[in-house]
């Protein structure tokens, strides 16, 4: 089984889907209404919970991702639910290509773009995702705060239990990037893992990919709350930017 295929078959019960979209939908609604949206990209859509949450919005989503078992999961998800949205396979470089600037937001949730190994593919898929922006356009991108996870004061990301499957997920430092681990806990023993690798994406050098990637305005936040920053203590880091008028 490919990593992919790995997470696919696992996310929904990793990540607690369907029930975790009324709170994604209330922690993006103040973004929402601040922007105006109406139609936002999900870049890295996994398997569609937030494109569910913006629908609930009243805003119109369209799906990003380039794994292709994570896109089956998301239609699949979609269908059952009686939702038509639109998907495109492809990377967030692609983005000003599919949709040029379509629309009023891009939400880059979730690690969808922890994966870049060095700034110049960090800056490429910024930059896609901002030419499919509208003028003045908004991103919110939403990562682990690695900070801890490097100091020594985090291992674990999340751990979950479900119809007798314990779901955890953990970080280990390397010198320049986190190994991450997405291990299933099953009856009668059965262990399942997937491992990957991290890029070092800490606020300092994320913030500089940002801007280098055409956007201004940019904010740094805990959370999607608006909290403070903590490099030490936030869970989150959040980048709030807006692309050039």
């Amino acid at each position: 089984m490919s990593s992919f295929d790995f997470l696919a078959h696992h996310y929904n019960a990793m990540t607690g889907f369907p029930g975790r979209i009324d709170a994604l939908a209330a922690s993006i609604r103040p973004w929402l209404e601040a922007w105006r949206v109406k139609t936002a990209l999900d870049a890295g859509c996994g398997g569609g919970a937030l494109m569910f949450a913006l629908d609930n919005c009243g805003v119109t989503p369209v799906g990003l991702d380039l794994s292709e078992p994570m896109l089956r999961l998301a239609i699949q998800n979609a269908r059952e639910r009686s939702k038509s949205f639109c998907f495109h396979g492809a990377p967030h470089a692609s983005a000003g290509a599919i949709h040029p600037g379509a629309f009023d937001a891009v939400f880059c949730l979730g690690n969808a773009i922890i994966g870049e190994h060095d700034d110049r593919s960090m800056i490429e898929s910024l930059s896609g995702l901002c030419r499919s922006l509208r003028p003045g356009g908004h991103i919110l991108i939403q990562i682990l705060n690695l900070t801890p996870f490097f100091l020594g004061l985090k291992t674990v990301i999340a751990r979950r239990s479900l119809d007798g499957r314990e779901y955890l997920r953990f970080a280990t430092p390397q010198k320049d990037q986190l190994t991450f681990c997405a291990l299933v806990l099953g009856p009668a023993s059965e262990v399942d893992v997937h491992t990957s690798t991290w890029g070092r994406w800490e606020r300092v050098r994320l913030l500089s990919c940002v801007s280098e990637a055409g956007f201004e305005d940019v904010a740094t936040y805990g959370a999607i709350d608006k909290s403070p920053f903590d490099p030490r203590q936030s869970t989150d880091l959040v980048v709030v930017a807006r692309s050039a008028v």
